[in-house]
């Protein structure tokens, strides 16, 4: 019985990895389309990321607008939610924006300060601007071919 429910939980939790996205950036969808295309943008260091339907939907990306505080000291900051803000191998933060339905591009910024979970930054992102708070990491993914393990 013992070997029976480890087998059992091992099928959910494979099951529940292929179910959120995980899967290879490589594979086709099952509309036969790759559910990223990668491509880097002329004349800037960025590339745009562009989701499938498919792959959209399956990765549940969620955004926010990026908000023009005022500080303490008077000087104009930009606001996000923390959790939109992604750490590369080397520590340097950045963010996914969203200029277009199903498209995203990295862009570094630097925080000035963190404050429970908003993120204050001096760099890098305009007031306005849509940022991704859910799904970036996939994205950061699909951007740097880090993908799931192939099965």
């Amino acid at each position: 019985m013992r070997r029976m429910t480890a087998w059992t939980c091992a099928a959910l939790i494979f099951t529940a990895l292929g179910a959120s996205g995980c899967g290879s950036s490589s594979s086709k969808d099952e509309q036969g389309t790759q559910p990223a295309r990668v491509t880097h943008i002329a004349g800037t260091p960025f590339t745009r990321v562009e989701l499938s339907a498919a792959a959209d939907a399956r990765i549940g990306v969620q955004t926010t607008r990026a908000v023009a505080r005022t500080s303490p000291t008077g000087a104009r900051e930009v606001v996000v939610p923390y959790g939109a803000i992604l750490y590369d191998a080397n520590g340097v933060p950045s963010v996914f924006t969203n200029p277009d339905p199903r498209v995203y591009i990295r862009h570094p910024v630097q925080v000035d300060r963190i404050s429970g979970s908003v993120a204050y930054l001096r760099k890098g992102l305009a007031a306005g601007e849509s940022v991704v708070t859910v799904g970036g990491d996939e994205l950061y993914g699909a951007e740097t071919g880090v993908q799931g393990e192939e099965r």
